[in-house]
């Protein structure tokens, strides 16, 4: 149904209606669950109906990790409505010590209102995967 997520808390990574190339693991980081693994350039997940209300979002936050290999990195990008909309904001990722060593990265966005499909798109310059992400939020 339209507007079922709340852009505000926590939406898990693996709740996604629809993905090309990403995979699911048991995830180590708190509060267990799963993630979304073996993520690469040109992969992308999509959360339907994310409810984003009147006041608008101006900040993303990504719940990420990276065992990526040196030279390895990306971004882990934000569009609204399709994959190939522009971004509305995105944060690189490199190494964080290991695929299940998390961090909390937050992003500026343009300001989002209204309820919309947020695809996550990732794109690298290298064909290695690079992320894992476990969830993801907005703020204010």
């Amino acid at each position: 149904p339209p507007g079922h997520r709340d852009a505000y808390a926590t939406i898990q990574a693996e709740s996604h209606d629809g993905q090309a190339g990403v995979a699911h693991e048991t995830t180590a980081d708190a509060g267990g669950g799963q993630d979304l693994t073996a993520i690469g350039n040109g992969d992308w997940a999509v959360y339907e109906g994310v409810d984003f209300g009147a006041t608008p979002a101006r900040q993303f936050l990504g719940r990420v990790a990276s065992g990526a290999a040196g030279g390895i990195s990306g971004l882990v990008e934000v569009r609204l409505g399709s994959r190939t909309a522009p971004p509305v904001g995105s944060f690189s990722v490199a190494n964080t010590g290991g695929w299940q060593n998390w961090r909390t990265v937050p992003a500026n966005i343009t300001s989002v209102t209204g309820t919309h499909d947020v695809y996550l798109t990732f794109t690298s310059g290298q064909p290695s995967d690079f992320v894992n992400v476990n969830w993801f939020g907005f703020g204010h």
